[in-house]
C-alpha cells in the first residue's frame, strides 16, 4: 500500500505542477483576450466556447463517463473509439446542424433566442467544426486518464493551454480582427490536441476500430444511466452564460465571462487531486475508504485558503491584469467563490460515487441542482445582473455538494464532520506518503 501511496503522491505533484503552468498560460491568454477583444467580443467568444460543451452533453453526456469506466476496467480500445465516433461525434454534429438552422430561422421569433442569434450571427456555423472536435478531445483525455497515463493526460492538458495562446499571438498579427484570431486559434488548438491524443493512444494500444455487441450493450447501459448526470452537470456549469447572454448586453456577458474565468483558475486545486485519483476511484481499489476522505480534507483546506485569497485580491487582479473596463466583474467573482469551494468537494465525490456504481443517484442530485440553478437565474439575473448569475450558481453548487456528501457518508459510514477540513493525523499521513515516494525513487 505504501508504494501505491507514493505513486499517487508523485502523480499528484506532477498534476499540481501541470495545473500551475496551465493556469499561468491561461492567465496570459485571458489577459490578451480581455485587452484586445474588449468586453463585448470577449463575451461572444466565451459564449461560443461554452456552446460545444452543452451540445456534447445533450447528445452524448454519459459517453465520457462510460468509456472512462470501461477503460479503467481494461475493455477493448477499438470498441471504445468506435463508440466515441458513432455515439459521440455523429449525433453531436447532427444536433448542432439542426440547432444552428433553427436559431438562424424560427428562433429569431422568440425574444429569448433572438438576442443570442444577433450576438452569434454567422459565427454560429463555426460550431459545426468545434462540436465534434470538443467531443473527440474530451473522449481522448478521458481514455488516457482512465488508462492510468497521468503523464500523457497532463501533457495533453498542457498542450491544450499552450497551443491556443501561441496561435493567438501569431494570428493576431496576421488577421484584421482580434476575435477572428481568437476563434481560429481555439479551433486549431482543439485539432492539435485531438491529433496528438490519437497518436499517443496508438503508442500503447491498437487503434483498429471494431464493433463488439456485448461490450457496446454494457457500455450503453452505463452511459445511459450516467447521461442525465453529465447533461445536468453541463447545464449547471454553463447555462448561466446562455441566460446572461439572453437577458443582458454583450458587455455584461464579457464581464461575467471574465469573473468566471478568474474564479475557475482556482479549479487547479481539485483537478490536481482528481487527475491521479480517477482510475483508482472508478475501480474502487483497496484503501479508498481512507484515501478519498484524505483527498477531500486536503482539497477543501487548500481551496478555502485559495478562495479567501482571491476574494481579498480579486479586484486588484482584475483591474491590473485585464483593465479597468472589467472592474464590474469583481462583484460577480465574489458571488461565484462559495460555489467554487463547493465544487472542490463535488469533483472528488462524483468520481467516487461513479466507482460505487451510483450514476443514477448522481443524475438526481445534479438534475435537482441544475433545475434550481435555472430557476434562480431566471429570477435573479433581471434583478441583480451578473451578480445574480453568480449567486444562482453558488447556491446550486452548494446544494449539489451537500447532497453528494450525504450520499457518500451513507454509503461509506464515515461522518461528514471528518470530511470538511484537515485533521492533525493528516499531516502524519502526508509524511508517510512522502517517505514512500522517496523510497520508491531510491529503489
Amino acid at each position: 500500500m505504501l508504494m501505491k501511496r507514493g505513486s499517487f503522491f508523485s502523480n499528484m505533484i506532477l498534476s499540481v505542477g501541470t495545473r500551475v503552468l496551465m493556469t499561468l498560460l491561461r492567465l496570459v491568454r485571458n489577459i490578451l483576450l480581455a485587452r484586445l477583444l474588449g468586453p463585448a467580443d470577449r463575451g461572444l467568444f466565451a459564449l461560443l466556447n461554452a456552446l460545444p460543451e452543452l451540445v456534447a452533453a445533450i447528445t452524448s453526456g454519459g459517453l465520457n463517463t462510460a468509456i472512462g469506466y470501461q477503460m479503467a476496467h481494461r475493455r477493448s480500445i477499438g470498441a471504445l473509439l468506435t463508440q466515441l465516433l458513432v455515439y459521440g461525434c455523429l449525433p453531436a454534429t447532427l444536433l448542432t446542424l439542426t440547432a444552428v438552422a433553427l436559431l438562424r430561422g424560427v428562433g429569431e421569433d422568440w425574444e429569448l433566442t433572438r438576442q443570442l442569434a444577433e450576438q452569434l450571427g454567422t459565427l454560429a456555423w463555426l460550431l459545426l467544426l468545434a462540436v465534434p472536435l470538443v467531443v473527440c478531445k474530451s473522449g481522448l483525455l478521458t481514455l488516457h486518464n482512465a488508462d492510468g497515463r497521468v503523464e500523457v493526460f497532463n501533457a495533453l492538458r498542457l498542450l491544450e493551454s499552450f497551443v491556443p495562446l501561441l496561435l493567438f499571438i501569431l494570428l493576431w498579427l496576421a488577421l484584421p480582427r482580434a476575435l477572428m484570431a481568437a476563434l481560429s486559434s481555439w479551433l486549431l488548438g482543439l485539432m492539435v490536441v485531438v491529433v496528438v491524443g490519437v497518436c499517443w493512444l496508438a503508442r500503447f494500444h491498437s487503434l483498429r476500430l471494431c464493433w463488439q455487441p456485448k461490450q457496446q450493450k454494457e457500455l450503453l447501459q452505463y452511459g445511459a444511466s450516467s447521461h442525465p448526470e453529465v447533461l445536468f452537470q453541463q447545464l449547471l456549469l454553463r447555462a448561466d452564460y446562455l441566460l446572461v447572454g439572453a437577458f443582458l448586453s454583450p458587455g455584461a456577458l464579457g464581464h461575467y465571462a471574465m469573473a468566471s474565468a478568474a474564479a475557475e483558475l482556482l479549479l487547479i486545486v481539485p483537478e490536481a487531486v482528481t487527475t491521479p485519483l480517477m482510475k483508482r476511484l472508478l475501480q474502487q481499489e483497496e484503501g479508498m475508504e481512507k484515501l478519498t476522505p484524505l483527498a477531500l480534507r486536503l482539497t477543501a483546506t487548500v481551496m478555502f485558503c485559495a478562495c479567501v485569497g482571491m476574494a481579498l485580491t480579486g479586484k486588484w487582479l482584475i483591474v491590473t491584469l485585464f483593465g479597468i473596463a472589467y472592474a464590474p466583474a469583481y462583484p460577480a467573482l465574489l458571488a461565484l467563490l462559495p460555489g467554487l469551494f463547493c465544487l472542490c468537494y463535488a469533483s472528488i465525490l462524483r468520481l467516487d460515487l461513479l466507482g460505487k456504481r451510483r450514476p443514477g443517484s448522481l443524475s438526481l442530485i445534479t438534475g435537482g441542482a441544475a433545475a434550481l440553478n435555472l430557476l434562480l437565474n431566471f429570477w435573479l439575473i433581471p434583478r441583480l445582473g451578473i451578480v445574480g448569475a453568480g449567486v444562482a450558481s453558488s447556491v446550486a453548487y452548494f446544494v449539489a455538494a451537500v447532497a453528494m456528501l450525504r450520499l457518500y457518508c451513507r454509503l461509506s459510514g464515515i461522518s461528514g464532520t471528518r470530511l470538511l477540513f484537515m485533521l492533525p493525523d493528516d499531516i502524519t499521513n502526508l509524511r508517510i506518503m512522502l517517505r514512500g515516494q522517496r523510497k520508491e525513487k531510491t529503489c
